[in-house]
C-alpha cells in the first residue's frame, strides 16, 4: 500500500497551519505518485478463503487462547476453540453453501464465507440455531448505509448497536426486560462478540492500525444488542412494524453509534415534562458534531455535517407515561422534533449552517437538532425503572439498516 503521512492534528488548528502541513508533504506525495512501486511482502494469509485452513494445536486451553490472541485471531478475550466438529455442527444451522462469500469486510477487505461465519460464531459462543441471526447481522452491516469502513476506522468511540424484533424473541427465549443488554444474555452477547470478531479478525480493524479510535470502548469487545419489549409497548405496534415490516417478521436493526446518553427521570408526571427532558438529552448528545438538519434537508451535506437521527431506547414505564397524552408514535416524534434544539452558540463552529428561514441568527437563536419526525426512532425495551437511553450514529450513518432474519 502506498501512502504519505501527514502529521496530526489537522482539525482544530488555524487554516494556515493546515496548509503548511500539506505543503510540507507535497513533495512526498509527488514522489509516491510517480516513483512508488509495489514490493512483495511476506504474507501468511490463506490464498483461498474456502475451506478454512486447519491447524493442529497441542496445549492447555489458556495456551490456545494466548496463541489466538498473539496471532490476532481473537480480541484477547477467551474464545471457544473452533474445532472442525463444532464448526460442522454450526453449519447445520443454515442451508447456505459454506463456500459462499457473504462479505468482503473493510478496511482490510478480508473474505468472510458462510464457513467463517460459523467459525467465528463458535468462538463467540453461538449455537447452530443462531446462524440465521449471525448471517442477518452480516447482511445488515455490509450495506453501504451502515458505513462500516468509516465507523471501523474512525477516531470516534463508535461501535455496532443492534435491535432484535419479532417472533424470534419468543423462539429463542431472548430477554427483552430487566438487564436487556447486560451480561446474563448468552444469545445477544454471542451476537455482539461475533460482529466484533468479524470486524477485527476478518476486517483487520485493530488499533493502532487500522482502527484509529482515540479511546475505544468496552463495547469494542462485545457490541450492544437490544431486544424489543413489544409486550410493554403502549402504542401496540413494534418498532419493526412501524418501519413497515409485518408482525410475523423477525427483524434485525443495526446502527453504528456513539455510546449512549442516559435519561434518568424519576420525577416527571406529565407526558410533556418527560418528553422535555428527553429533548434536552437528545439535543446535547454527541454535541461536538451535532448539527441542525436544515443543511442536510436542502441536499447540501458533507460527511461531517449531521447526526441525522436518534435511536431512543425507551423504558416501559417512561413509554407508559408518554402514551397518556401522546396516543401515537408519530405524535411523539413530532413533539420531540419541535422541542429538540440548542442555542446556535452550542453547535461546533461551521458545522451548523441554518437556512434563510431563520433570518438573522444570533448566538442565542434556537436551532432544531432535527427537522423531520422520521429522524426520531423509538424502541420500547428493558424492564421496570425510570431509565431510557439515547443513541446517535456516526455521521456517515444516515439511517438505521433493517433486515429480515431468515429461517434456517
Amino acid at each position: 500500500m502506498c501512502y504519505v503521512v501527514v502529521p496530526h492534528p489537522l482539525g482544530m488548528i488555524p487554516a494556515n497551519e493546515v496548509h503548511a502541513k500539506v505543503d510540507t508533504a507535497f513533495d512526498d506525495i509527488v514522489t509516491a505518485a510517480t516513483k512508488w512501486t509495489a514490493t512483495k511482502e511476506k504474507d501468511t494469509a490463506q490464498v483461498n478463503p474456502y475451506p478454512a485452513r486447519r491447524i493442529t494445536f497441542t496445549g492447555t486451553y489458556a495456551e490456545l487462547n494466548k496463541m489466538f490472541a498473539d496471532r490476532k485471531w481473537s480480541l484477547s478475550l477467551p474464545i471457544i476453540p473452533p474445532t472442525p466438529e463444532l464448526v460442522a455442527a454450526m453449519l447445520k444451522g443454515t442451508k447456505r453453501d459454506p463456500a459462499e462469500v457473504v462479505w468482503v469486510v473493510p478496511p482490510r477487505q478480508g473474505i468472510l464465507t458462510v464457513e467463517m461465519v460459523a467459525v467465528l460464531g463458535v468462538m463467540a459462543g453461538a449455537r447452530p440455531e443462531h446462524m440465521p441471526l449471525l448471517l442477518a447481522c452480516v447482511e445488515a452491516f455490509k450495506q453501504p448505509e451502515a458505513a462500516w469502513r468509516g465507523t471501523s476506522t474512525t477516531t470516534a468511540a463508535t461501535y455496532p448497536m443492534m435491535v432484535i424484533s419479532g417472533p424470534i424473541i419468543e423462539k429463542m427465549g431472548l430477554n427483552s426486560g430487566t438487564g436487556v443488554i447486560g451480561p446474563e444474555n448468552p444469545v445477544t452477547n454471542a451476537l455482539g462478540y461475533f460482529i466484533n470478531l468479524v470486524g477485527d479478525v476478518v476486517g483487520g480493524s485493530i488499533p493502532p492500525n487500522l482502527d484509529k479510535s482515540t479511546h475505544g470502548t468496552s463495547a469494542d469487545f462485545v457490541a450492544t444488542v437490544f431486544v424489543e419489549n413489544a409486550k410493554a409497548n403502549p402504542w401496540k405496534q413494534s418498532y419493526a412494524e412501524y418501519r413497515g415490516f409485518k408482525a410475523t417478521d423477525s427483524v434485525l436493526t443495526v446502527s453504528t453509534s456513539y455510546p449512549a446518553n442516559g435519561n434518568i427521570d424519576h420525577n416527571s408526571v406529565k407526558s410533556t415534562d418527560l418528553l422535555n427532558t428527553f429533548a434536552a438529552g437528545i439535543a446535547g448528545t454527541s454535541s461536538g458534531i451535532a448539527s441542525c438538519l436544515t443543511t442536510y434537508d436542502s441536499g447540501d451535506m458533507t460527511w461531517l455535517n449531521n447526526v441525522s437521527y436518534a435511536m431512543l431506547m425507551v423504558a416501559p414505564e417512561h413509554a407508559s407515561t408518554i402514551a397518556q397524552d401522546f396516543p401515537t408514535l408519530r405524535s411523539v416524534q413530532e413533539y420531540l422534533v419541535r422541542e429538540t434544539g440548542l442555542p446556535f452558540k452550542y453547535y461546533a463552529p461551521d458545522v451548523c449552517k441554518p437556512g434563510p428561514e431563520y433570518g438573522k441568527v444570533t448566538p442565542d437563536t434556537i436551532i432544531p437538532r432535527f427537522t423531520k419526525p422520521e429522524s426520531i426512532h423509538i424502541v420500547v425495551t428493558g424492564g421496570p425503572g425510570k431509565q431510557s437511553q439515547f443513541w446517535t450514529p456516526f455521521p456517515q450513518v444516515v439511517k438505521p439498516v433493517m433486515v429480515k432474519i431468515e429461517d434456517n
